[in-house]
């Protein structure tokens, strides 16, 4: 789709003139504040202007996305699947041979301590020892397993004050709702609301 600009630049022209009065203004009587909110007024339908034509152009690319997106997440949902079953069973053998390592290495270093075996033959018994290196090349690939360090929140109520970020949304709907919350005040703001 192409957009075409020339369309704009009258809107600009527009919006630059607004935009000039908008900082002329100066209400010292009923007369200029009746005249601002003229001013008002045409901001608001040009403001309207601007949507419609920004939505003519952005409206179909968000339905052209949104169908995609619907298009593609079933197949996206399979391979993450599949993908996520065979990372599961790589770890599981992984972790099994780690396991069994290790316990071949206690029975071997337990040995040595009685002085049942020599340290040489246990040197070569742990060198026997099955494991899974950390990277595997198989004939078409290669997979690496790394350690990431993760972190989880155990008692959320331990946290320190400055790690919670308060629902503002929520906030403002039980509050305006005649929730009294501590630390929360409803207040009365002035706006403008042009027709």
């Amino acid at each position: 789709m192409s957009i075409d600009t020339r369309e704009l630049v009258p809107l600009k022209a527009q919006v630059t003139k607004f935009e000039t009065q908008a900082s002329a203004v100066t209400i010292t009587n009923d007369e200029e504040y009746k005249g601002t909110v003229d001013l008002v007024s045409r901001l608001k339908e040009t403001g309207s202007k601007i949507k419609n034509i920004k939505e003519s152009i952005t409206q179909p690319l968000n339905e052209a996305l949104n169908n995609a997106r619907a298009l593609f997440k079933p197949i996206e949902m399979q391979f993450a699947n599949a993908e996520a079953i065979v990372k599961t069973k790589l770890l599981d053998y992984k972790r099994r041979i780690d396991a069994e390592a290790r316990e071949a290495e206690a029975k071997i270093a337990a040995r040595v301590e009685k002085g049942t075996m020599r340290l040489d033959t246990a040197e070569k018994k742990l060198d026997s020892i099955e494991r899974v290196d950390t990277t595997t090349r198989g004939k078409i690939g290669e997979v690496q397993v790394r350690k990431v360090r993760k972190v989880r929140i155990v008692d959320a109520a331990a946290l320190p004050r400055e790690y919670l970020i308060p629902d503002e949304v929520l906030i403002r709907k039980d509050a305006l709702g005649g929730k009294q919350i501590a630390g929360v005040e409803v207040w009365e703001d002035e706006v403008i609301a042009a027709r």
